[in-house]
């Protein structure tokens, strides 16, 4: 068994230097705190801090809009690279996503900065001496609880339970990396395989989340009378749409694959 890593001390470091990110205007600053604060939840529910675990939640939550705004921003840079919308709209909605990304990146940065962010960076630091040979066995029985999750027939039923699927997805890959770094052995190939999973999933649901964006943006076009732009709004939508549809079965695909289950070894004792 390798040399075990404080988990808590690494959730702690993670966040300063995410939060550091941000403050600098590092473009991945906040893609960074909000994996930060999933992992500090993932880690402090697995090991019975339910109050540190849903303030981290919640954090990540008052930033999500922010984040969305930025990979529909890089997703509308594409569309408009390929010619799918005509330069004057292109230029007409970056323009006024420009504003929002302004407006919500203010809004990252006082989160970052918030009474709620400082306390739960204090409680985790505080948590770092804190770790306790029970630690192991918590992490397990909780990756055993999300391997039953995964272990169900392939969420095919509709969007949401996909949606809902690769958030579990997303808990089991933290907490076998949580597993792995506290010094349990076999957990590499499971890693490997949910983080592909992840990464299939993300893609998917970045087109999804991307084309309801533009039905909202077309919606407002009309209201307004600007039927040129929702014109063009509703032909990229439609010409998305088989790019979604891809994205979702090559990720059903990897969900209906082999799961990898919790590895067989000698039981670890409390």
């Amino acid at each position: 068994m390798s040399e075990p890593t404080n988990l808590w001390k690494s959730r702690a470091e993670a966040l300063e230097k995410a939060r550091r990110r941000l403050r600098a205007g590092h473009p991945e600053g906040l893609h960074d705190l909000r994996v930060a604060l999933r992992r500090t939840s993932s880690t402090a529910a697995a090991l019975g801090q339910r109050r540190l675990a849903q303030q981290s939640k919640d954090l990540v939550r008052s930033l999500s809009a922010t984040r969305q705004l930025e990979v529909d921003r890089e997703l509308l840079s594409r569309v408009a690279g390929l010619g799918l919308l005509s330069p004057q709209s292109a230029a007409r909605l970056e323009a006024r996503w420009e504003g929002l990304a302004r407006k919500l990146g203010r809004r990252a940065g006082r989160v970052a900065s918030s009474p709620d962010f400082e306390r739960l960076a204090r409680a985790v630091a505080r948590r770092r001496l804190a770790g306790t040979d029970r630690d192991l066995a918590r992490l397990e029985r909780a990756r055993r609880k999300v391997e039953a999750a995964l272990a169900l027939p392939a969420p095919d039923s509709g969007d949401r339970a996909l949606h809902r699927y690769r958030l579990r997805v997303k808990r089991a890959r933290y907490l076998a990396e949580d597993l792995a770094a506290s010094g349990a052995p076999g957990f590499s190939r499971a890693v490997d395989r949910e983080k592909a999973l992840q990464e299939a999933l993300g893609r998917w649901n970045d087109v999804r989340m991307f084309r309801e964006r533009l039905a909202q943006m077309r919606r407002e076009a009309e209201s307004q009378g600007a039927v040129s732009l929702a014109s063009e709004l509703a032909r990229v939508a439609g010409a998305l749409e088989a790019t979604e549809a891809a994205a979702r079965q090559s990720a059903v695909r990897l969900v209906g694959g082999p799961a990898q289950r919790f590895p067989r070894r000698a039981s670890h004792t409390a």
